[in-house]
């Protein structure tokens, strides 16, 4: 049974500008959902880390989060930011799972802070 995907988000990366010290994050999508169907909009489940996760990542302790997604394509330095409550937050890593029971399925790591 696949995760429950409660969430969606937007996700951006950094777009290059003409002002060096302003990082700017553009939309990005096209991101293939389930059925292989392009969509800007991306359905996640995002939930507090562990301390083990949180230690591994050289996290801060209530600002590192693990989401899941069948979403491909969100990778590290993007930015995810949840539909509805505005919370960003910035992909530090991505595990890909698959196998028989959850095809397709994406687990990452995220954090409040660019850290």
């Amino acid at each position: 049974m696949p995760p429950v995907l409660d969430k969606i988000v937007f996700v951006s990366r950094l777009a290059k500008t003409s002002d060096v010290d302003k990082e700017v994050y553009t939309s990005h999508s096209g991101y293939l959902g389930p059925g292989q169907i392009p969509s800007s909009a991306v359905r996640m489940n995002i939930q507090p880390a562990s301390a083990e996760t949180t230690v591994l990542v050289d996290g801060v302790f209530g600002k590192t989060y693990k989401a899941f997604t069948s979403s491909s394509g969100v990778v590290e330095g993007m930015q995810v930011t949840v539909s509805g409550t505005g919370e960003a937050y910035f992909v530090r890593g991505r595990e890909v799972h698959d196998n028989g029971i959850l095809p397709d399925h994406y687990e990452l790591v995220l954090t409040k802070d660019k850290r």
